[in-house]
């Protein structure tokens, strides 16, 4: 191990060993602390493990029943569509739908289905059931309530390097005021990126995939991001907040609020505060107080990789 790894190791530990001092010092009463809350937490479809993106009309929820836009069918399930009137057609390979706009059954290969939920029409745009529309055109479909995904086909998560590719890291230097140490992994200096957004994830990382990050609150309106994680480590990912022209801000996990979901026994769900009392003690920022996660450019992943990580701050929109 070379001295700048070692010594990038006892900075980071350093702030780590503080950063859960102080945050354990901010609750008097833990016992009684509430967990941060995501309002209106998304609901995901997921297929082959890559996020879906609807531009206009999302995926809504109808009677328990998950209705998509048509156009999804067409293009990330590879079916052909023929819209008449409200009489819809899909094909695919040797399966076919027939289906009303408003009725209550649906033929697969002639056979009559009952539907719990009928197609509707929304905006100018046919919502149908996704789980009848998926499993019948022979797809696999698993609703996955921790993450709130609806995952389509495989669900084996891509790897870092298959979601971003690495850019210079030299456009973005003036993030790393006073944290200049976060660039150094063993014997390597960073000199590339790569760029995530929200809507990247999941992703597999080197030791452990992260399943998504949100935008949390607690009731007396702090802030937090929110991860879904499979790593059981004692000690969270490190994550750095970076502002044009201010020092960097790193932030460990507040390890008292890590919660493992009765769903799933493999995950955690993680908390990163963003005021943290660390930036007056180690940077001098008397007003440390004052700062909220909108006024943040990326968020950094402090992940093993050849590249920097950085997430763009797109959580509180």
């Amino acid at each position: 191990m070379g001295v700048m790894e070692v010594k990038k190791k006892l900075i980071i530990g350093l702030c780590s060993f503080i950063l859960l001092g102080l945050n354990f010092g901010q609750v008097t009463n833990a016992a009684s602390a509430d967990i941060p809350k995501v309002k209106n937490m998304s609901i995901e479809v997921l297929v082959d493990a890559r996020r879906v993106a609807f531009p206009d009309v999302r995926p809504q929820i109808k009677n328990g029943t998950t209705l998509i836009p048509l156009r999804f069918v067409t293009d990330k399930l590879g079916g052909k569509l023929t819209l008449t009137g409200k009489n819809i057609s899909i094909e695919k390979g040797d399966r076919q739908i027939v289906m009303t706009i408003g009725g209550r059954t649906a033929t697969v290969n002639g056979e009559t289905v009952t539907l719990d939920t009928p197609s509707v029409a929304v905006n100018g745009r046919t919502l149908v059931p996704l789980r009848f529309v998926s499993q019948a055109l022979g797809e696999t479909i698993k609703w996955d309530g921790v993450n709130q995904y609806i995952w389509i086909g495989s669900t084996e998560v891509p790897k870092l390097e298959d979601v971003a590719k690495p850019v210079s890291i030299e456009p973005y230097l003036d993030l790393f005021k006073k944290g200049e140490y976060v660039l150094k992994f063993g014997n390597i200096t960073y000199s590339q990126v790569r760029i995530l957004s929200k809507d990247d994830f999941p992703i597999q990382f080197e030791n452990e995939i992260i399943y998504r990050i949100d935008y949390a609150q607690s009731t007396d309106k702090t802030e937090f991001l929110r991860s879904i994680s499979d790593s059981k480590s004692q000690i969270g990912t490190n994550y750095y907040l970076m502002q044009k022209g201010e020092p960097l801000k790193y932030r460990g996990e507040v390890v008292r609020l890590r919660e493992r979901t009765s769903q799933d026994n493999d995950l955690r769900i993680k908390y990163h505060q963003i005021i943290a009392r660390i930036d007056e003690d180690m940077l001098g920022i008397r007003s440390y107080k004052s700062l909220e996660l909108k006024d943040i450019e990326f968020v950094g992943v402090d992940v093993d990789s050849n590249a920097a990580v950085f997430v763009k701050n797109d959580f509180t929109k």
